[in-house]
């Protein structure tokens, strides 16, 4: 299923992708590897803060939210005052 969410957080859009990166090595086939999760930074006029938008095929939910709620994400989340809004998104033909 493909989603797509937003982190808004202290800290820079080069955090976010070593947090990424850090999540797909120690919890890998999340999602779909023919379909590249993508990432972009979103304008946002809080000094020292950073919106991110990804947009992701997910296959594995029970995978997603083992590493969402995993102990190093948790602190990373709290590090960085992170919120994510994650949304359901429904591709149309």
């Amino acid at each position: 299923m493909n989603i797509c969410f937003t982190s808004t957080f202290e800290g820079t859009f080069e955090d976010f992708n070593n947090m990424m990166e850090k999540i797909r090595a120690e919890f890998p086939g999340i999602t779909d590897p023919s379909e590249p999760t993508e990432s972009a930074e979103l304008s946002y006029d809080k000094e020292g803060w950073c919106k991110v938008i990804t947009l992701a095929n997910v296959i594995d939910f029970d995978k997603m939210e083992k590493a969402m709620t995993d102990s190093s994400m948790l602190e990373w989340d709290k590090k960085h005052n992170n919120t994510d809004v994650v949304y359901k998104i429904e591709r149309i033909n």
